[in-house]
Order: structure tokens, then sequence, then C-alpha cells
């Protein structure tokens, strides 16, 4: 191959580059749900401040929720509903919040809010 069809197919494909990879970017930036309706079955479950003592209730495992909006105070009641709703599918009656991490999505003026904790069921 000679080196102006090389030049010119390097050409080619740097402007190829530049279509595909903001359509890349855009299709794997991260897509969180911005509102998430608490179910019925994550009414019951509640939020205890500190783990709770080891007669009453037992460990079920670690549960995480979240949430985006354009609301900081909207994804962070999103994301305890998200929480709420998995704990219950676990069986869970009680949830902790171990970590409550809320971050800017840049370019889609959001806040994302993760919430990392542990979840809880009656010992009886």
């Amino acid at each position: 191959m000679s080196l102006r069809k090389f030049a010119a197919m390097l050409g080619h494909v740097r402007r190829l580059a530049w279509l595909v990879l903001p359509a890349t970017f855009f299709a794997c930036a991260e897509q969180i749900p911005d509102h998430i309706e608490l179910q019925p079955s994550g009414e019951s479950v509640e939020f205890a401040a500190e783990p709770p003592g080891t007669g009453a209730y037992q460990l079920v495992g670690p549960v995480t929720g979240q949430a985006a909006a354009n609301d900081p105070e909207a994804a962070q009641q999103a994301a305890k509903n998200d929480l709420r709703n998995k704990a219950a599918a676990m069986g869970a009656s009680l949830v902790t919040i171990d970590q409550d991490l809320g971050e800017p999505m840049p370019l889609q003026e959001k806040t994302k809010v993760r919430l990392v904790g542990r979840a809880y069921k009656s010992a009886d």
C-alpha cells in the first residue's frame, strides 16, 4: 500500500471516529430512573438509623437503591423508594443506610443518588 493511500484511509478513519465516538458516549451513558414509585410491598419496610439488635432481626443481605433527577431532593426520595422496594423483594421489613452518595451527572444536568444499606427481617 502506498503512503498516499494509507494517508487517505487514515483521514477517513479519523472522520468516522468523530461521528462514532460521540454517539457511543451517549449510548453508554448510565440510564438511571428519575422517578421510582414506592410499591405496596415497599411501604412496609422501615428505615433504622442503627443496625437492630441480633435478637429481634436477622440480616437478609446488602441492598442498593439509586435514582437520578434534576432536583436532588427528588433523586433522594426516588433512591429511598428503590431501596425499600428492593429490600421488600428480599423479604425484609427493616433497612439501614450505610452510604448515601450523591454526585452530579454533567451533560444531563441531574444529580445521581446511590444508597447502600443492609436489609433485615424479623427474627420470628
